[in-house]
């Protein structure tokens, strides 16, 4: 794979801190997030539908509210459906992504961890609009044990060639390994991709994008959160990160595909973006004709996070 530079993408580039915010989180200070976001956009009905979530330090309980909004412009989002960790028998909320599917029918896939039992999976929600999202009707469609796994988690869905393809957030293949005198961390969290007919059922999964485990600022964080076509290939933009700290404060990089299929980071002596308090992630790009609109969460000087949109 030919990797194009990092400079082919400066008319992309943007200023984290002029997005507009579009949901705030409830508390001020670290720990207290909106964000962990996805957005389709419903060529039928002219719609911008966001799926987000809400969380609270760890000692207060973490991502307790979820919520699906939607908009005519992208920028102005009005709640239609939400629900609590509660619903779910979660312990936290995490990343879902609320989509039509070709025969009108709207889903909700969401990511969780199972309350009392330490493992997130991924569960379908559906219903006839955004509105009427079935909590109690969910299915799990994403079973961690099923594919020999401990989590999986922070979907989002694209259609191609008829079909779903899944990308998500799951465990590098390496282990922590010794090096001599020394033992070198081994990737926190690495992409996968799985392709489905229905929607419904994924039969394999394969890793797609993962962490170099090297000691830079994306060595052991390879999180795709959305792609977009660029001339014969796919943009991508990813979480990294170097500690298990930073699975709260990543920041957001370039990775590039021929496929859809087999990504690589961009070299990168730096984040793409980045908040100047801390992270800017789960960048999640999407086009509309000659417009873009970059969702994105934005740690702010108080050290919490909000969920902001350019739009160029």
């Amino acid at each position: 794979m030919t990797l194009p530079a990092e400079t082919e993408f400066d008319e992309l580039k943007f200023d984290p801190e002029q997005g507009t915010v579009i949901r705030d989180p409830e508390g001020s200070g670290y720990g207290h997030w909106a964000g962990g976001h996805k957005v389709f956009f419903d060529a039928v009905d002219n719609l911008f539908v966001l799926f987000y979530r809400e969380r609270s330090p760890l000692e207060h309980g973490r991502g307790g509210r979820c919520a699906v909004a939607t908009s005519q412009d992208g920028v102005k989002f009005e709640d239609v459906w939400s629900a609590d960790k509660s619903e779910f028998a979660a312990s936290s909320i995490e990343v879902g992504h609320c989509v039509r599917d070709p025969d009108g029918e709207w889903r909700l896939y969401v990511s969780y961890e199972v309350a009392g039992a330490g493992y997130w999976r991924i569960d379908m929600l559906r219903g006839s609009t955004p509105a009427e999202l079935d909590t109690q009707g969910r299915r799990t469609v994403l079973m961690p044990f099923d594919y020999g796994m401990r989590s999986l988690k922070d979907p989002f869905v694209v259609f191609r060639h008829g079909r779903y393809w899944l990308y998500l957030a799951g465990p590098g293949r390496d282990q922590a390994r010794p090096d001599g005198d020394r033992v070198w961390a081994a990737s926190y969290e690495a992409t996968l991709l799985a392709r489905s007919d229905d929607g419904v059922y994924f039969p394999d999964l394969e890793w797609v994008f993962e962490a170099p485990n090297t000691d830079t600022w994306h060595g052991r964080r390879a999180r795709l959160n959305s792609t977009i076509p660029w001339q014969n290939g796919w943009l991508g933009f990813y979480d990294g990160g170097r500690t298990s700290f930073d699975m709260y404060e990543e920041w957001c990089g370039l990775a590039w595909s021929d496929d859809g299929v087999e990504f690589e980071r961009l070299e990168q002596p730096e984040p793409w973006l980045r908040s100047l308090h801390g992270c800017v992630r789960y960048l999640y790009a999407l086009e509309r004709g000659d417009e873009r609109f970059f969702y994105y969460e934005y740690t702010r000087e108080d050290g919490a996070h909000d969920l902001r949109v350019f739009h160029a």
